[in-house]
């Protein structure tokens, strides 16, 4: 069984990354749809007459990231929360998404309609891996939810394993194209 990026933690990536871009040049706008929010979470776990469209973990995360990307869910940042969910997604259930340098661009080119299903996911599967280290995590993770108060939400458990559960590393790709837009801003300024 899949842990899911549910409505509340898409809502959370999307509230730390309009924290993270509150103070830059380009500040996220803020608002969004709760049906729409609904709908990008649900589609990936379709299930129409018990034949799953979806069937792997990647899959799911290809439709997670077309769907966030493609339906809007969000103001502004679409393509960055589609990218933050995307990786907890296949961080959650046992898969290292290393997010390349060329993710920014590569989520503006969804969004245009360059890239299909399939290109998607042969992206996701050639900067994803599996190892004896990431499955373990997610088996531990089960765990935790099955013991938990609320199954299947990771939300309770924040609270003990909150640097396991939200490592800091996807944000850092955030902070890092912030740095470079700031240092290539200053450099223009004085010329």
């Amino acid at each position: 069984m899949e842990i899911i990026v549910d409505e509340d933690w898409l809502t959370v990536f999307y509230e730390t990354l309009v924290n993270i871009y509150r103070d830059t040049d380009v500040p996220i706008t803020v608002g969004y749809n709760k049906s729409i929010i609904h709908v990008c979470v649900e589609r990936p776990l379709t299930d129409i007459y018990n034949i799953i469209p979806f069937p792997h973990l990647l899959h799911k995360a290809t439709v997670l990231m077309e769907t966030i990307i493609n339906f809007h869910p969000f103001a502004d940042g679409n393509k960055r929360v589609a990218l933050l969910a995307t990786y907890f997604f296949l961080y959650w259930n046992g898969y290292d998404f290393v997010i390349p340098e060329n993710a920014a661009d590569f989520t503006i080119e969804i969004a245009e309609g360059k890239h299909k299903r399939n290109t998607i996911l042969s992206w996701l599967i050639n900067n994803s891996k599996r190892n004896f280290w990431s499955v373990l995590r997610n088996k531990v993770f089960f765990i935790c939810i099955l013991l938990s108060e609320k199954p299947f939400q990771l939300m309770g458990l924040l609270d003990v394993f909150s640097p396991i559960i939200l490592p800091i590393y996807p944000l850092t790709f955030f902070w890092d194209r912030i740095k470079r837009k700031k240092k290539i801003n200053h450099t223009k300024s004085k010329e």
